[in-house]
């Protein structure tokens, strides 16, 4: 993604996400131990399912802009609604006007991320295990994660072509880049969180 490109709420997670992954004395984790935190974040993601379940106030499956705006108000936030309104589109991956569950956590995740939630929110454990995965393919700190920097993300060893496959499922908007809210959809299926309820 050109810099000129993106948005200022993008520009500000990329700056977000650069100075938890660049903090003096912060050893960048191997992937092999972020698989292993994966029980850990699953667990955490499924505790939000419950949040979110609770805050659909008509049972639909999404939540709108209005019942986004209470989730925040119930989790302690501290934002405005015209930067509501951007975090929410942000969030909203398919462009519905509500944010079906993954679409939320990415919500939480982004409004946690830029300081716009309480440290305490249930999301802390699976959020840093995401952002250290994040950090892992995001070569040169950019806050995206580029393609043409994936065979030295790989060092050399996994399968180029199905990186590159799966990063291209990511890359929603096809521009060749992942970004994190891209990047956290699919980490939810990576630690097995199913966005549909057990009972279907």
């Amino acid at each position: 993604m050109d810099e000129n490109d993106s948005t200022q709420l993008e520009k500000e997670m990329a700056k977000a996400l650069l100075a938890i992954t660049t903090k003096e004395g912060r050893e960048q984790p191997k992937f092999v131990n972020i698989i292993l935190k994966f029980p850990k974040a699953n667990k955490a993601f499924e505790k939000m399912k419950a949040v979110f379940q609770s805050l659909d106030i008509n049972d639909d499956g999404t939540l709108s802009l209005i019942e986004i705006i209470e989730a925040v108000k119930k989790l302690g936030g501290n934002t405005t609604a015209d930067e509501l309104k951007e975090l929410f589109d942000t969030a909203d991956a398919d462009g519905s006007g509500a944010l079906d569950f993954k679409e939320f956590v990415v919500f939480l995740c982004v409004c946690s991320l830029l300081g716009k939630l309480d440290k305490n929110c249930l999301l802390t454990a699976a959020f840093m295990c995401a952002v250290d995965a994040f950090a892992v393919f995001d070569v040169k700190k950019t806050g995206t994660i580029i393609f043409s920097e994936l065979d030295d993300a790989l060092d050399g060893r996994g399968s180029h072509d199905i990186m590159l496959a799966r990063m291209k499922e990511m890359d929603v908007d096809g521009d060749g880049s992942v970004s994190f809210p891209e990047f956290l959809i699919a980490f939810m299926d990576w630690v097995g969180t199913d966005d549909d309820d057990d009972d279907e």
